[in-house]
């Protein structure tokens, strides 16, 4: 698939969706220091992945939505892209 630019959410439940469904984690925005904000590399199906996500139609592997959700969780208070795959911190 083409590369489109970025995406940025500051929700962490559709971030870790997009991590488990495979999107690159560009990097993350920590300049408000109330909410931090996931930027990703866009792909063209991410528009469709959001809007299952938040229609309740999602697809996936819940485990591995835990898994990507804690990395986000962790990555979101550091601020460290490499945090979210670092396997020391599960």
């Amino acid at each position: 698939m083409e590369k489109m630019g970025t995406y940025r959410t500051s929700d962490i439940y559709i971030a870790s969706y997009l991590l488990s469904k495979g999107l690159e984690l560009e990097g993350i925005d920590r300049h408000n220091s109330q909410r931090c904000a996931f930027i990703f590399i866009d792909r063209e199906d991410r528009p469709n992945l959001v809007r299952s996500f938040l229609c309740g139609q999602a697809e996936g592997n819940v485990p591995d939505f835990l898994y990507h959700f804690k990395r986000a969780k962790i990555a979101s208070k550091r601020g460290l892209r490499k945090d979210v795959y670092e396997p020391s911190l599960l």
